[in-house]
């Protein structure tokens, strides 16, 4: 499985290359994938799927996926630019995939830059959403475990916040 892992990051480096970036960029999107395919490996044993590799996480990539990634990260970088950098590596990983043949679906079309929006800023100092993660803290549980539920609540306030104000304007 190694070897499999080694040649897609071989060919979306090659990819990167053929696009023409600087030496700079093709290490920051190294140092991206990395990132996403710690962040992919810990949210798909999350499911109770036992995965070591990116190669054995890409069938489970999927527009949510990318959302609650788009999320997770929003919430744990300081700096908005380093998020979007992120969020754009995965958009030519993403190409790549389907360039590729490895995937069918573009799973980051449509996924959008963050922006520092009050809505979003606000859900995560929400007070019970502090209060929840100061429990799980006390509770022991792992810094894992509680990034993915925390995600998963803002991303749940975020739905029914939106569908609040759907249901308001209908």
């Amino acid at each position: 499985m190694e070897k499999e892992l080694d040649s897609i990051k071989k060919d979306f480096n090659k990819y990167l290359n053929n696009l023409g970036i600087s030496a700079k960029s093709s290490k920051n999107y190294r140092s991206d994938v990395s990132h996403f395919t710690t962040w992919i490996i810990a949210k798909v044993r999350s499911f109770g799927s036992y995965v070591t590799t990116l190669t054995e996480a890409v069938p489970f990539l999927s527009h949510d996926i990318a959302l609650e990634y788009r999320n997770d990260i929003s919430q744990d970088v300081s700096s908005f630019k380093t998020a979007n950098r992120r969020l754009s590596t995965l958009r030519h990983f993403s190409r790549f995939l389907v360039a590729s043949q490895l995937m069918d679906l573009d799973f980051m079309a449509g996924i959008e830059n963050i922006t520092n929006t009050p809505a979003v800023k606000g859900l995560s100092e929400h007070p019970m959403v502090n209060e929840f993660k100061s429990y799980l803290e006390s509770e022991k549980i792992s810094n894992n475990t509680i990034k993915n539920y925390l995600s998963d609540i803002r991303q749940f306030l975020l739905w029914l916040e939106s569908n609040h104000s759907s249901n308001l304007n209908n």
